[in-house]
């Protein structure tokens, strides 16, 4: 049996590969679901809450955070006014969503100075309880407070 030619080959394979490629299936495109789009939402949310707390926007961040616990807010603005330097992380582990209720279970590690203290490290984990389809909001915060926990630490400090 004679041996066909490499360059006979190479032709005999590009030719194959284009026919493979111009007989490829068309499909639309695939459309996000309810499902992905609210937990995109929700995910821009917890990332924007970070983000103003993170920037020390105190004006952008009091309105995100519960009203139930205004002593809390108030003493987180002192804070956010009177630290240095701060660093926020959200690792989110898992997001439930029930009708307009949704949970976010996050852990989070915050690092923080001031001119009272060296660099502080501290993390915990926390569930976030959101409510709203189109207008989120958070109404409560359970596990570690990652807002409040300099607060804790500062109060433990002689």
């Amino acid at each position: 049996m004679p041996r066909m030619p490499f360059k006979y080959w190479v032709v005999f394979v590009v030719f194959i590969g284009g026919l493979l490629t111009i007989s490829g299936c068309e499909h639309a495109p695939v459309k996000p679901t309810e499902d992905s789009k609210r937990l995109q939402q929700i995910d821009a949310f917890v990332e924007n809450l970070r983000v103003t707390y993170e920037g020390k926007n105190v004006q952008a961040f009091s309105p995100l955070y519960p009203n139930t616990h205004p002593e809390d807010l108030r003493a987180i603005v002192s804070f956010l006014t009177s630290v240095n330097s701060l660093h926020l992380d959200f690792m989110i582990d898992q997001i439930v969503l029930q009708d307009d209720d949704v949970q976010v279970a996050l852990h989070w590690e915050l690092h923080w100075k001031s001119e009272k203290t060296d660099l502080v490290k501290q993390r915990g984990n926390t569930l976030f309880h959101l409510a709203g389809k189109s207008d989120l909001h958070l109404q409560t915060i359970d596990g570690e407070n990652p807002f409040t926990a300099p607060l804790r630490f500062l109060a433990s400090q002689p």
